[in-house]
C-alpha cells in the first residue's frame, strides 16, 4: 500500500451517533473540494453504507459517484488494504458497534489499520461514558501504532448539538478526559442526515455554511 494513503475512522463503540452519516459527508466533500480518490470501506453486518451507495447508483446510472464504498467482513480488510489500499488517497474504515472490545476482537483491530480516529459523541451522560470506556481502546491503540513507530490521531466532536447544556458539559468532560475535541460541531438539521454520493455537502450554500468550518477543521487536525 502506498505510504501517502491516509486510512481513517470516524468511530465510536456505541451506536447511533450518526457515524456512517457524517463519513458520507466528509467523504464527498474531500473528493469534490480536495479532488482526492476516496474509498469507504463498510464492515458494518447491516451494510448501510454500501447499500445506499448501490440504491444511488442504481437510481441514478448517468451519473459518476464522487466516492467508492466497497463492504467487506472486518476479516478481510487487512488484505484488501495490502492490495488495493494505494489506489487511493483517503480510505474510510466504516466500523460496527463494538460489543467486545478485547484487543483481538476483529472489529476492535479495524482500528489498528488507522492514521486517525474521529470520535462523533451526542451530548448525553450515557454516550459520554460509552466514549470514556472507547477512550480506553484508542489509548491501546495509540501505544501499539507508538511502537511500530506510526503517527495516530484523535479527536473527538459534538455530533446532533442544540442548545442543550449537556452539549457543553459532555465537551467539557471529554476534554478534560483526554479526548482532544473539535472547536467546531454539527447540528442536528436534516441537511445532515440525507448525503448522498453524487455531491458534497459543501456544494450548496446552506450545506457551506454548516459545514465548511467543520470539514476545515478535519482537513487540518488530519492533514488531508
Amino acid at each position: 500500500m502506498a505510504s501517502d494513503t491516509k486510512i481513517l475512522s470516524i468511530s465510536n463503540s456505541k451506536g447511533g451517533v450518526g457515524k456512517s452519516v457524517v463519513t458520507m459527508m466528509v467523504a464527498t466533500a474531500l473528493a469534490e473540494q480536495k479532488k482526492k480518490k476516496v474509498l469507504i470501506i463498510d464492515c458494518d453486518s447491516q451494510a448501510s453504507v454500501y447499500e445506499m451507495y448501490e440504491q444511488e447508483k442504481e437510481m441514478y446510472p448517468d451519473k459518476t459517484p464522487l466516492i467508492e464504498v466497497e463492504a467487506l467482513s472486518p476479516r478481510r480488510v487487512n488484505t484488501f488494504l495490502k492490495r488495493f489500499g494505494g489506489d487511493y488517497d483517503v480510505i474510510f474504515i466504516d466500523i460496527p458497534r463494538m460489543t467486545d472490545k478485547k484487543a483481538d476482537n476483529p472489529t476492535v483491530m479495524l482500528l489498528y489499520n488507522c492514521d486517525g480516529i474521529l470520535v462523533p459523541v451526542i451530548g448525553s451522560e450515557v454516550d459520554v461514558l460509552a466514549t470514556q470506556e472507547f477512550m480506553e481502546v484508542l489509548e491501546e491503540c495509540k501505544n501499539f501504532k507508538a511502537d511500530m513507530k506510526e503517527d495516530f490521531t484523535a479527536h473527538g466532536f459534538i455530533n446532533r448539538r442544540n442548545l442543550r447544556k449537556s452539549n457543553a458539559e459532555a465537551e467539557e468532560l471529554l476534554n478534560k478526559a483526554g479526548l482532544k475535541m473539535f472547536e467546531n460541531s454539527l447540528s442536528d438539521l436534516r441537511i445532515f442526515t440525507t448525503p448522498t454520493i453524487f455531491k458534497s455537502p459543501l456544494s450548496s450554500t446552506e450545506g457551506e455554511r454548516r459545514f465548511g468550518a467543520f470539514f476545515n477543521e478535519f482537513c487540518k487536525k488530519f492533514k488531508v
